[in-house]
């Protein structure tokens, strides 16, 4: 039995941490538009649009045909056909799979994190504005890209370390979803925080 038990634990991480691919929108005219649909079928109802030449189009996952992609569209989620899409490569953090530019953030409090690449930025309602630049990045041993902990800090003595997961994540207040999570530890002179989020990489 403690067998089965420990296979099954080590199975668990493999499927929790399924990350999203990214794509770009081809084969679409340049006066046309993808569709988004509410479902993954053309008769569903059209939701929204993706430029002919958008990039960086996060796929949060596939219907069991393959043909529909899903992905997040302001409060919810949609999907497009699988057709139009081409793997995009986008930049990323250092050696790990992390996208630079992603965008992290949680609610109660609301607070934000951008990812750019050398520099970052925090916000929280009661820390303000903080500008961080990039110290280090490292992926969990046995793993390839992710997760990843990220190191941030500033000439004031604050340091944000900040584990980042290819996994499905909910605000849990929309129904989107988000293809990473986020869990974060701001240390600075006097205050510690723990936070907890989803994040998503903005199309071009």
């Amino acid at each position: 039995m403690m067998r089965v038990f420990v296979l099954l634990a080590l199975l668990v991480p493999a499927v929790a941490t399924a990350e999203p691919s990214y794509h770009r929108v081809s084969g679409v005219a340049a006066y046309d538009v993808l569709n988004i649909r509410s479902a993954p079928s053309a008769s569903s109802q059209d939701i929204g649009d993706l430029a002919h030449d958008s990039r960086a189009v996060e796929v949060l996952g596939f219907d069991p045909s393959g043909n529909w992609a899903r992905i997040a569209l302001n409060e919810r989620d949609g999907w497009v056909s699988t057709r139009f899409l081409d793997r995009d490569e986008v930049p990323r953090i250092d050696a790990t799979s992390v996208p630079e530019g992603l965008i992290c953030g949680g609610t109660e409090p609301f607070w934000a994190l951008g990812l750019y690449g050398n520099t970052a930025r925090y916000s929280h309602p009661e820390d303000g504005d903080t500008d961080f630049t990039f110290d280090s990045a490292s992926v969990a041993e046995g793993r390839l890209g992710a997760p990843a902990l990220v190191t941030l800090a500033t000439d004031r003595n604050e340091v944000i370390e900040a584990t980042l997961t290819g996994a499905t994540c909910n605000d849990g207040m929309s129904d989107r979803s988000y293809g990473w999570s986020i869990t974060m530890q701001l240390i600075a002179p006097g205050k510690r925080r723990f936070l907890e989020g989803c994040c998503h990489l903005p199309r071009d």
